[in-house]
């Protein structure tokens, strides 16, 4: 076996990766979003681990799967003993960088990756809430009776009021602060109440751009007179799409924009031949979003985290100096089921 660890300059080239979430331009893009460098421990290209090493608050650092899902990636046909020996090294790297915990987000589009990683010493692994993923090969006329009805009837709503979707590439006035885009998707989330850490700033916007160029795509809706009620960024990589960041007006959200997005999406899908449409869950499991999503057909998908403590002394020290942090005490971080618990309250993905 042969396992090396690199950075973002020397990545397996994107056509090698998996997914999108393994290449090295979105791995840096989302490093940005934590305030670390993103790194690749991989055993040629059969096996696959991305993570953001980000320093902690009180010395060390945690690594996490980069904001999305990649979890670990393990080839088709490869065998047990070689994902152990990999996982044995992959420890003692972790550890000698000074890595105290990690945290994986596991592909819900690879459960044989998912599955593997559970097997591995030391990874307790936790069910999340579902996700929806649309197959698309089968053409946009198939995945149009796949919706359910009140989608169609939602659809067809916002096209009789004169709504139209198209899907381009991402160009940089789409990602500018003042763009359409950029402005639903920050109204979007203050009128939802998200999470600070969703609102990203321009070092993400141009470094997504920059390292997924063409694979980086702005799907629009937009009324009679050209302005957008409904935007998303969109991922795309092979024959997988993944619905990214989106918002809408609130007028928009109440004529069917946001069905029509998603309709947009998924016919251009099917359209260029990719296999499916991967548009995630809810903020929690079975809400309004999620709902909203499985009413477009599909399957569930499910989603799992992984939780590694490497150097338990290290995870208790900073456990404890993040408690005193907060006025809190340490079992009262570790009660709250974050992890890792001293990154409780820190708003990083």
């Amino acid at each position: 076996m042969s396992l090396a660890v690199v950075d973002a300059s020397r990545a397996l080239p994107d056509a090698a990766c998996p997914d999108v979430y393994f290449t090295a331009g979105y791995g840096r893009a989302a490093a940005l979003t934590r305030g670390g460098d993103w790194e690749l421990l991989r055993d040629d290209d059969r096996i696959l681990l991305p993570y953001v090493r980000t320093p902690a608050g009180g010395g060390g650092f945690d690594a996490a799967s980069p904001y999305g899902y990649s979890g670990l990636y393990v080839a088709p046909g490869c065998p047990p003993h070689r994902v152990a020996g990999f996982w044995a090294q992959a420890r003692r790297s972790l550890r000698s960088a000074g890595v105290v915990a990690v945290f994986l987000r596991c592909s819900p589009l690879d459960e044989a990756g998912t599955a593997a990683l559970g097997a591995l010493d030391g990874v307790r692994l936790t069910r999340r809430g579902d996700t929806v993923t649309v197959p698309v090969a089968a053409g946009p006329d198939a995945v149009w009776a796949g919706m359910r009805g009140r989608s169609r009837t939602a659809v067809r709503k916002a096209e009789q009021a004169g709504l139209a979707g198209d899907i381009r590439a991402a160009e940089p006035a789409d990602l500018a602060p003042d763009g359409p885009f950029r402005r639903l998707y920050a109204d979007t989330m203050r009128r939802v109440g998200g999470a600070a850490g969703y609102l990203f700033g321009d070092d993400y916007y141009a470094a997504l751009r920059t390292g997924l160029g063409p694979g980086l795509r702005l799907a629009r809706v937009r009324d009679r007179a050209g302005d957008v009620q409904a935007a998303a960024l969109v991922l795309v990589h092979g024959g997988r799409v993944h619905y990214h960041l989106s918002g809408s007006t609130a007028a928009g959200g109440r004529a069917g924009a946001n069905n029509l997005l998603l309709w947009s999406i998924l016919r251009w899908a099917a359209e260029r031949g990719a296999d499916c449409v991967h548009l995630g869950g809810g903020v929690s499991a079975e809400d309004g979003l999620f709902r909203f999503k499985e009413s477009f057909g599909g399957r569930r998908t499910r989603f799992f985290t992984g939780a590694v403590v490497l150097d338990p002394a290290g995870y208790d020290r900073l456990v404890a100096h993040r408690a005193a942090e907060l006025g809190r005490t340490p079992p009262e971080l570790v009660a709250t089921g974050y992890f890792p618990a001293f990154r409780f309250g820190s708003g990083l993905l």
